[in-house]
């Protein structure tokens, strides 16, 4: 018996290497990354899937109503590279410009007048 206390004795005067002390901690931070990697990849399949749908609801056609002031008339109308919209209504006097986006909602509306000397 003398000898096996002895011997635990010279166990636990021997220096341990920073990696063997720490080796539950490391344990536990590769796992958390693990989990972080993979939560990663989850968000950008998700990311991906959702842009992807996006742009196939975009393709459908829509069909939108815009109701002119009475007496007003369109004179001019462009199409912008994301589906905006400007239109120039004529009325009266007047000129007004009208900025609307993707979804045909009303975004700007610009009056122009003429002055009158």
């Amino acid at each position: 018996m003398i000898r096996d206390s002895s011997a635990k004795d010279d166990e636990a005067t021997i220096p341990q290497s920073p990696i063997v002390r720490h080796l539950g901690l490391i344990k536990v931070m590769s796992v958390i990354m693990a989990i972080l990697i993979v939560a990663a990849l989850v968000v950008i399949v998700v990311t991906i899937y959702s842009r992807l749908t996006a742009m196939e609801q975009n393709l459908e056609t829509r069909q939108s109503e815009i109701i002119l002031p009475e007496g007003a008339h369109v004179s001019s109308a462009s199409l912008g590279e994301k589906g905006q919209m400007l239109l120039l209504i004529e009325q009266e006097n007047r000129q007004q410009i009208w900025h609307f986006d993707r979804s045909a909602r009303l975004q700007r509306q610009i009056e122009l007048r003429t002055s009158t000397p």
